[in-house]
């Protein structure tokens, strides 16, 4: 296993959860499918490692990521801030705790009205002007303003669900665009932890794969 990319991939995630926007009262239940798209990411369609999958449960969400080391699993309640990301590490499988929303980063993107809208998965995606201060770059994203962005852990303050945005993240911008989208009833126990999962925090994981 490459340990200093999964511990890379994994503070990435984690400060991208803490950046979660505020809960509304807004629900939705169903699936969302992103396509994923980065300079490292092989072009197959078939590839796993090319698609993001999240699921929406009213206060719970799910997000699957596909990677080149295996699959990671964030999930989280949303009203109590608790949340963990489960991985198998090969000599065991683990239940990892973050930290609830602790960083102030408010000033990171800066919005902007941009006329304009195209449609994605059946849904009307309307235009936006995203700066990320960090990167001194703009670009012109798309989001839905009748689902909640709670449902997502990009782009914090952006006034609804992102539906094509882009993130970067470790010197590379990461593409991500909606491309199936299904309302329907989601099984609770997708938001559970395993049996066969070990609950750790943060620091023991950073131990175990030190070892």
């Amino acid at each position: 296993m490459n340990k200093k990319f999964l511990l890379h991939f994994l503070l990435i995630f984690y400060l991208s959860s803490c950046s979660l926007p505020n809960a509304v009262s807004d629900d939705f239940e169903g699936k969302f499918v992103y396509t994923v798209k980065s300079p490292g990411n092989t072009p197959n369609p078939n590839d796993s490692i090319n698609y993001q999958i999240v699921y929406a449960k009213d206060s719970m969400l799910r997000i699957d990521n596909f990677t080149p080391i295996g699959k990671q699993i964030y999930i989280k309640h949303i009203p109590k801030n608790r949340a963990y990301i489960l991985m198998d590490l090969g000599v065991k499988k683990v239940a990892i705790q973050t930290i609830p929303d602790t960083l102030k980063d408010d000033d990171k993107y800066i919005f902007e009205h941009k006329a304009g809208a195209s449609r994605f998965a059946g849904l009307k995606g309307k235009n936006i002007k995203v700066t990320d201060t960090e990167q001194d770059t703009t670009i012109i994203m798309n989001y839905s303003p009748t689902i909640s962005p709670k449902y997502t852990t990009a782009l914090k303050n952006i006034p609804g669900l992102p539906l094509k945005y882009a993130l970067f993240s470790n010197g590379t911008w990461i593409q991500y665009k909606l491309i199936e989208m299904e309302e329907k009833t989601i099984d609770i126990d997708l938001f559970g932890i395993p049996s066969d999962h070990e609950i750790i925090t943060l620091d023991e994981f950073i131990d175990i794969i030190k070892e």
